[in-house]
């Protein structure tokens, strides 16, 4: 047998360890290059290439709210919601899903729904409420609203509506962790997303211009605005304790809304810098929310004339049973009161009363809440001139957004077109209908907004906020 000296093996040990050492050297080297890459790629990288002032970074984050109390999240039972923090900090995590929780930390992907799964709520703190993102495209919005008026129609365009392009993590994480990334972008003058100012927003009746409001914010600015035209996460929000917040506070909705808003408010194109909300009608019920969140944003609602609003609804269609006007009688409990308070029951109701029920709702909870905000609400009724009372009015005056001769251009532009064209008419084509629903509005329909629409119409129109009389 060969006899083999122990300085021999010494020696080929020696040598291999160096070899491995070497190969973990290189393995390292190639591990940080590729993270540094992914950090450039994805604009987390922390240079001094700044896109705002730091004063504007600072003000946007302390309008929107700062970090608030946070508890420990429970445990995850659910394999499909990303754990943001976990895969932030863990060097070893899946690299796929570490660039999806770098996208959200740097805005590349954009809060398009929450869900809620056990959830709790209190004043200062939730759980089990979880964000679903998706990277939207608002270019085809941003060059011709009309043809994609709602937020929906960005969502789809932007495929997102493909559940294999959607990652879900828990909300609260992901607003803490966001958070604080944004206030070292702001308070070091770091490259980052930039928070969007709030500006306005819009709540409304219903069939009443609201759309066209959204189209003209966006053509106000296109380059610098972004508008949110009915998107799901606020609505789910402010709907999240209750139509009268019997199943958490007026506070809870608010501080879930507040985070909402905030993530949404996040941007990465450099060029964006205000934010503008078109609220569902229905969140007209629930306006405390938004309120209490967001105090000194100024805000507007539009209401259009009873008969017309109705028929806008209803139509001459013989099928009244299935418009959103009247389904609310299975649901909203502010619709029960009202008819109780005006002595009747739910049986004793036609359609057309429902309808005009259901919008007297929401224009009295306009009307109380307008007379509460003292001046940071105005009332707006539909007229064929609306358009000239953004232009001259809400938007210089209201939402101190300025409107320059090409902004003007644009919005004109933009009102030529019916507001949810979606490719059905050419630019231009639009002919207001006011005096077409008038005429066409059967006698029940006149009766019912005669006694349940036409008293909170006249109220609005007679408030010291109505913008007619201010």
């Amino acid at each position: 047998m060969a006899k083999i000296s122990k300085r021999s093996m010494k020696g080929n040990a020696g040598k291999a360890r160096r070899q491995r050492q070497q190969q973990r050297i290189l393995a390292a080297f190639v591990l940080t290059t590729l993270f540094l890459l992914t950090l450039y790629q994805l604009d987390l990288s922390p240079t001094l290439n700044i896109r705002r002032g730091n004063n504007k970074r600072l003000n946007a984050l302390r309008q929107l709210g700062q970090t608030r109390d946070t508890l420990p999240a429970k445990p995850r039972k659910d394999p499909d919601i990303l754990p943001l923090r976990e895969a932030l900090s863990n060097p070893n995590y899946d690299l796929h899903k570490k660039n999806l929780a770098q996208k959200v930390l740097s805005a590349s992907l954009n809060l398009i729904d929450i869900e809620y799964d056990d959830d709790v709520m209190q004043d200062n703190y939730y759980e089990g409420v979880y964000g679903v993102f998706c990277e939207l495209d608002f270019k085809q919005q941003k060059l011709n609203p009309p043809e994609q008026p709602m937020f929906r129609d960005v969502v789809s365009h932007s495929n997102c509506d493909d559940e294999f392009r959607q990652v879900r993590v828990d909300l609260s994480e992901a607003v803490e962790l966001v958070r604080e990334f944004d206030m070292d972008v702001a308070t070091q003058n770091l490259n980052g997303p930039t928070v969007l100012e709030l500006k306005g927003a819009v709540f409304h009746e219903s069939r009443c211009g609201s759309t066209l409001a959204a189209n003209s914010m966006v053509a106000l600015n296109p380059d610098k605005n972004r508008v949110y035209s009915e998107s799901a996460p606020p609505i789910k929000a402010i709907k999240a304790c209750g139509e009268q917040f019997t199943e958490c506070t007026v506070e809870a909705s608010a501080n879930l809304l507040k985070d909402v808003i905030y993530l949404m408010g996040r941007s990465n194109d450099p060029k964006e810098e205000f934010l503008f909300y078109k609220f569902q009608s229905l969140t007209t019920r629930m306006m405390q929310s938004f309120r209490t969140a967001f105090p000194s944003t100024p805000w507007m609602f539009l209401y259009r004339e009873p008969v017309q609003v109705i028929m806008s609804h209803l139509g001459d269609s013989r099928h009244t049973s299935g418009a959103m006007c009247v389904r609310s009688k299975k649901t909203s409990a502010q619709v029960h009161a009202f008819v109780k308070r005006e002595g009747y029951g739910m049986n004793d109701l036609e359609d057309e009363e429902f309808c005009s029920i259901h919008l007297a709702t929401l224009c009295e909870s306009a009307l109380k809440n307008i007379e509460e905000a003292n001046g940071v609400g105005v009332a707006v009724k539909y007229s064929t001139d609306l358009v000239h009372d953004f232009i001259d009015t809400i938007f210089p005056k209201h939402f101190k957004a300025y409107v320059d001769r090409k902004g003007r251009e644009r919005i004109l532009k933009v009102s030529g077109t019916y507001s949810k064209n979606r490719g059905g008419h050419e630019e231009g084509a639009y002919e207001p209908d006011s005096e077409s629903k008038e005429k066409k509005a059967s006698e029940e329909i006149r009766r019912a907004s005669e006694q349940f629409l036409q008293p909170s119409f006249e109220s609005l129109g007679n408030s010291p906020f109505n913008i007619n009389n201010m």
